[in-house]
């Protein structure tokens, strides 16, 4: 009798079991089914909220950037001393309106940037003493001379001992891929591996991805160098008079923390749309752009970058790279611009020689044209200045 009571007892006790793990699986299924309509119905919630967003913040952009103060855009070529911006930007209340509806957004991303490398170079600033200075230039895979030359003239200092520059400094060369492949990654990756400088993204190269190549590589910096205070932007055809970088850093009493250095284009240039530059409106809304400096060569404080990178996702994305992180993006965040009229610019067609006391960069620079500049800046290579006026573009001529 108490054999068949503990067999009927466990009889009972298993089948009790049984109902309940199927009575268990149908209330996971039943709730997981749930959760996926919860959460459907919260995906298009978030997408209509962040398209909503989306408008708000284009009607925004237009209501500011329409009020723009008009400045002349003439900047005495004499003008040897910097100064602030602050002219240039808007009303307090209107910035005030501006950063609250940014801070309402502010959790949703419409342009991520999360890029890919395909060569991380995390351990270029990987240094003691930490890096004070990056020179941060943009060059394209197949542009192996251009990096080459660099690297042997203004670049090599990045190499030398700290007391050599008076800053402890690294370089890297930012790049993504060709779309015609045409430089074998194997080559790329053995000029990374030998000279520890360049840093590659999975996006293509092209006019219109130089906004994601920027921030490709600011994301990078933020990552992979957080312990620098400054970066120089520049391009691969761009020569830079380093002594005198290093004294303008190091000696200018208005420099800090939260200021870009450059040639400053003030506010009311018109935003084109046709043309190689063109810019759509759900890119940009405004019909000009706000003050920005040339994108040439410029001096970005790493302590704005973050704050960047976290707003340039929160925006739609524009593709006028120098326009939208130091005009649209320091527009936003109140970021000053410290002009210095002898940083390089687009329309800088006169380069004379006898101006490298005071030229800090000198740009569409052929290979040897940067180490005869090299020569001339380092050895003082004699000119006689009284037979030199101004040149064009290929300054080099003189010494050929």
């Amino acid at each position: 009798m108490v054999i068949d009571f503990r067999v009927k007892i466990e009889d009972f006790q298993a089948n009790k079991a049984g109902s309940m793990r199927r009575k268990f699986m149908v209330l996971v299924l039943v709730g997981t089914v749930a959760l996926i309509i919860v959460f459907n119905a919260g995906f298009i919630n978030l997408n209509k909220f962040t398209q909503g967003k989306r408008e708000a913040v284009m009607e925004a952009m237009v209501e500011k950037f329409s009020n723009f103060p008009k400045v002349s855009s003439s900047i005495p070529v004499s003008a040897k001393s910097s100064f602030s911006a602050t002219q240039f930007v808007l009303t307090k209340s209107m910035t005030e309106s501006i950063k609250k509806l940014y801070s309402q957004s502010w959790e949703i991303v419409i342009t991520p940037y999360n890029p890919k490398y395909m060569i991380d170079g995390r351990d270029i600033c990987n240094v003691s003493p930490p890096p004070f200075l990056l020179f941060f230039v943009l060059s394209l895979p197949n542009n192996t001379g251009e990096r080459q030359a660099i690297r042997q003239t203004w670049g090599s200092v990045a190499s030398q001992s700290r007391t050599s520059f008076n800053i402890s400094t690294k370089l890297i060369f930012v790049l993504g891929r060709m779309a015609d492949g045409m430089l074998p990654e194997k080559v790329l990756q053995e000029e990374a591996t030998k000279y520890k400088d360049i840093v590659q993204a999975d996006f293509v190269e092209s006019r219109h991805n130089l906004t994601i190549k920027m921030m490709t590589g600011l994301r990078w910096v933020k990552t992979y160098c957080p312990s620098v205070k400054y970066i120089l932007k520049v391009d691969d055809d761009t020569f830079i008079n380093v002594a005198l970088f290093s004294d303008y850093l190091l000696k200018n009493p208005n420099i800090n923390n939260t200021t870009i250095h450059g040639y400053l284009y003030p506010s009311g240039r018109l935003v084109r749309r046709e043309g190689k530059y063109a810019v759509g409106k759900e890119e940009l809304p405004s019909s000009e752009y706000p003050a920005y400096v040339s994108g040439i060569s410029y001096i970005l404080p790493f302590d704005v970058i973050s704050d960047m990178l976290d707003l340039a996702e929160r925006l739609p994305y524009c593709p006028v790279d120098d326009a939208f992180i130091t005009g649209v993006l320091r527009f936003i965040l109140d970021v000053k611009i410290q002009h210095f009229n002898d940083f390089t610019h687009v329309l800088d067609t006169k380069i004379s020689p006898c101006r490298f006391d005071t030229q800090i960069s000198v740009t569409n620079i052929d290979t040897k044209c940067m180490h005869t500049l090299w020569n001339l800046t380092t050895h003082a290579e004699s000119i006689d200045c009284k037979q030199v006026l101004y040149y064009d573009k290929n300054i080099c001529s003189i010494f050929s």
